[in-house]
């Protein structure tokens, strides 16, 4: 049986990726057989015009042309086992893909394209692709992917790739909630999604642990109070200045009221629908303050995944609801049965 070189490549859009500093070397090993590299040769070399039923839009095609760089999967496989082989890097890709969107959103959709480098024409790749592009939140228009976000991913990928794989975890619960509400059209939706994901997180089916003063309360409890919704640093490579981050405390208790009205079928607080927070970002419209709650649960949310990530222990923590629960529990977080007095022990 002989065994052939086989590489699936994610590609990875990037801002001035000529921008490089010196520090840079490439590639970027994530694990034995993942790595970020420049990917342009063979990119260069993909006819994706035969591809135009799945990429109608000629201007689709042409950027993909240009894409440099991207998260790449090597591997020696056996005749015959090229299929199962894409299965798995689109499985392990798409894991970094989801880490990636954790730490920097952008409008990129995941796409892998499998090779096999045995072969004379690589013009004409096998092809795993999603069927939505990110929507983003107007605070995220502007992002792009910096070395300093793939040093991240780096980091975190052998964590990614053990606790994602398994769809029934907490974390990876979280992830989805997350993923989903990016591809969803309606505002509702997508803060419907991003608060399921934070109580995937600090809730659990036991009454002692459910509600949304508990979960409030728990995630001001990880993240501190002096948390800040929107990034300054972000903000300073812009030009821009950054919005201004209402008070954590009022705005984490707003979320899940805007929850509460989105899941019983009512639109959000009169006190809110005149309240405009800011312009948005190509200064063509009004954020109103429910929009602002919407951009604050995915931050939040986000901010909590990558805490969680960058330390095992917390990793274990909250992906068992046992001990997720004690912990707050010994903080004092959890709720109590009402005396005959109306109040709460």
């Amino acid at each position: 049986m002989t065994r052939a070189g086989h590489v699936s490549v994610c590609p990875i859009s990037m801002v001035d990726s000529e921008g490089f500093g010196s520090d840079v070397t490439l590639p970027l090993k994530i694990s034995e057989s993942l790595f970020f590299d420049d990917v342009s040769e063979i990119i260069r070399e993909t006819n994706f015009d035969w591809l135009e039923p799945v990429f109608p839009n000629k201007s689709e095609r042409d950027a993909l042309k240009r894409v440099r760089y991207g998260l790449v999967r090597q591997i020696e496989c056996a005749d015959g086992e090229p299929n199962l082989e894409d299965e798995k890097s689109a499985r392990m890709l798409y894991c970094l893909y989801l880490g990636l969107k954790v730490i920097r959103p952008t409008p990129s959709r995941f796409q892998i394209f499998h090779y096999d480098l045995a072969q004379s024409d690589r013009g004409s790749p096998r092809i795993d692709r999603n069927d939505y592009a990110t929507i983003v939140c107007d605070c995220d228009r502007l992002n792009w992917i910096r070395w300093m976000d793939l040093q991240q991913l780096a980091a975190v990928g052998p964590v990614l790739l053990s606790v994602l794989a398994n769809g029934t975890l907490p974390i990876s619960q979280a992830v989805q909630s997350l993923e989903i509400g990016y591809r969803a059209d309606f505002l509702h939706v997508r803060h419907l999604l991003w608060v399921v994901g934070l109580d995937a997180l600090f809730t659990s089916r036991e009454w002692e642990s459910q509600g949304a003063k508990i979960s409030a309360e728990r995630i001001l409890n990880f993240l501190g109070s002096d948390f800040q919704i929107y990034s300054e640093d972000h903000s300073r490579e812009l030009g821009l200045p950054r919005p201004t981050s209402p008070s954590f405390d009022a705005t984490i208790r707003d979320i899940y009221k805007l929850r509460n009205h989105f899941a019983h079928g009512a639109w959000p607080d009169k006190r809110w629908a005149g309240r405009i927070c800011r312009r948005s970002t190509d200064f063509c419209r009004d954020i109103y303050y429910s929009e602002l709650l919407s951009e604050a649960a995915a931050s939040i949310l986000r901010a909590c995944l990558k805490k969680i990530w960058a330390e095992e222990p917390l990793v274990e923590l909250f992906n068992d609801k046992n001990k997720m629960n004690a912990y707050f529990a010994s903080h004092g977080l959890i709720r109590t049965r009402k005396t005959g007095c109306g109040k709460e022990n």
